[in-house]
């Protein structure tokens, strides 16, 4: 019944960002209403009473943040992207907990994160720099992290294929933010991947 409510609230907010996108309210409301359910679902099914829940939980409060911010018409991208920082960080945190080092498996994320940063470096303004550097290397040591895990493979699959969604919608945000490259339907692109990333990773706190 969950996945079905929050595939039906995901699939609302993208039909807002094509048909409505202009009203603020109806944008900000349907962009929230997702997380805001994961959020509760952990809560009201006890996930939070371990360590691992309490880390997504404050990973997705701060999510639910970053979205606010974002949404405004006077955002400020800082706030944003410090929010999801937090997020970041709790997450490694909590796919941290039952995991070894497995250094080999930062490999693929610090080759992506790395090229991939360089490659923006040129549109970034000078400003923004070193914070989006520290973001970058939070969200490509979550993702080790999430590689990382020893736990069933069922709860690896989810928490990694989560975490790399995860990094892919934050690729295509940074695209538009500091590149001058159009793609069609790259709002919908990035909540929709979003979205998953967000579902994937609470999936992976249920106990087996």
């Amino acid at each position: 019944m969950l996945r079905i409510f929050y595939l039906i609230l995901c699939s609302l907010h993208l039909l807002v960002l094509v048909f409505f996108s202009e009203i603020f309210a109806l944008r900000l409301l349907s962009k929230i209403l997702p997380i805001v359910l994961l959020i509760f679902a952990l809560v009201q099914e006890k996930r939070t009473k371990t360590k691992l829940g309490i880390w997504i939980g404050i990973g997705l409060v701060f999510s639910l943040i970053g979205d606010t911010i974002l949404a405004l018409p006077d955002r400020v991208f800082v706030l944003g992207l410090a929010s999801f920082l937090i997020t970041q960080i709790c997450y490694t945190f909590a796919f941290s907990l039952h995991s070894s080092l497995h250094l080999w498996r930062l490999l693929p994320f610090l080759v992506f994160g790395i090229l991939y940063y360089a490659w923006l470096l040129g549109g970034i303004p000078a400003s923004m720099q070193i914070p989006v550097a520290f973001y970058v290397l939070a969200i490509c040591t979550m993702g080790w992290r999430s590689a990382a895990r020893e736990v069933s493979k069922k709860k690896w699959i989810l928490s990694l294929s989560g975490a790399s969604i995860f990094i892919v919608s934050d690729a295509l945000i940074a695209l538009g933010q500091f590149t001058s490259i159009k793609i069609p339907f790259h709002g919908i692109a990035i909540m929709g991947t979003y979205y998953l990333a967000q579902y994937l990773i609470f999936e992976s706190t249920k106990e087996e």
